[in-house]
């Protein structure tokens, strides 16, 4: 064992109420006898009951050499990977311009945001992703059937959308904004399209819920106003219909009653879904910074963001669509990056 990996144990047997010679004994009996010597035990400990508890060695005059610092924070940054680099100037005793420097320079180390995902994926879940996937690019593959495939989500859109950057002067506080509140003033609108452009925009009207009587009922019913269905038999010929896997969208049996046949989704899969991936964070990116001082005016802009879309984007889009379902294949059913 390297010797602060000997004294961070004896700090834990320490703290657990160990004494010196049983200390020895654990130690030893796990790395072998003269792993460790009562009176080096019985020195630290010595040391932690003063109330000294570093188990670095005490900065001896003049400057620490490099090699030292750098095993210090070494052994630091595996206990403690969420230190910032404050925090490990402050516990190696060292300046924290020259502890940044050994982390990224010699110990190859970079500090990144922690990537937040929709669920932990079980093997079943990869599995299950990369099946359907698969199911997936036979359809949007084939080219003479994406055209007719639509996919469809909803989502909230908000009457006040303020601003989330701005330029300052340098020195300048930073500009403060109010936590958007839980009863913020919102509504909810459900989304189809596909390469040839928006088929249909649903507001669901205040005071009801967006339940499977009101997906079948509104937006499907205008769904199929707005889109001719085609009445063949013919799988290739007939229009399909894409959307996650919320309770609420799991109407196959009324889609087969209205010959619209549902491509799947895999489960917890956000990347692998237009609207997700592209559409809801194109139209809120538009409407940040706009406020609307009613309902209507707020659908009125929906509409305009939501049908000034180029159908280049809308093919475009359909084509990253195909590129990230061959990518999850590719990866074993992770998550996208």
């Amino acid at each position: 064992m390297e010797k602060l990996e000997v004294r961070s144990v004896i700090k834990f047997l320490w703290k657990s109420g160990k004494k010196n010679k049983e200390i020895v004994r654990l130690i030893n009996g796990v790395n072998g006898e003269g792993a460790v010597s009562l009176r080096m035990v019985q020195k630290w400990t010595l040391r932690f009951r003063r109330g000294d508890t570093t188990i670095f060695d005490k900065i001896r005059s003049g400057a620490p050499k490099k090699k030292e610092i750098r095993e210090k924070i070494e052994i630091f940054i595996k206990q403690c990977p969420y230190a910032s680099a404050r925090e490990i100037a402050s516990t190696v005793e060292c300046d924290k311009r020259a502890v940044s420097k050994i982390l990224k320079n010699e110990l190859g180390m970079n500090k990144v945001n922690i990537r937040w995902i929709p669920k932990m994926l079980t093997d079943h879940h990869k599995l299950e992703r990369v099946r359907l996937a698969k199911e997936m690019l036979t359809v949007l593959t084939n080219q003479n059937q994406y055209k007719l495939v639509y996919t469809q989500d909803e989502t909230w859109i908000y009457l006040q959308n303020p601003r989330k950057t701005m330029w300052v002067m340098s020195g300048m506080e930073r500009p403060m904004v109010e936590k958007r509140q839980i009863g913020a003033k919102k509504l909810m609108i459900s989304v189809i399209f596909n390469v040839n452009g928006i088929a249909s925009v649903v507001v669901l009207p205040r005071g009801q819920i967006f339940n499977k009587r009101f997906f079948i009922d509104v937006v499907i019913d205008d769904f199929i106003k707005k889109v001719k269905i085609p009445k063949s038999r013919d799988e290739k010929r007939k229009v399909k219909l894409h959307c996650d896997n919320a309770p609420v969208h799991n109407i196959d049996e009324e889609l087969r009653q209205l010959n619209i046949p549902r491509v799947p989704q895999p489960p917890y899969s956000p990347d692998l879904a237009p609207c997700d991936f592209y559409l809801f964070g194109h139209l809120k990116s538009l409407l940040e910074g706009k406020n609307f001082a009613s309902d209507d005016q707020l659908v009125d802009e929906v509409q305009e963001i939501l049908h000034s879309i180029p159908l280049s984007t809308l093919h475009r889009v359909y084509d990253e669509w195909v590129q990230r379902l061959k990518k999850c294949i590719e990866i074993g059913g992770s998550y996208l990056e």
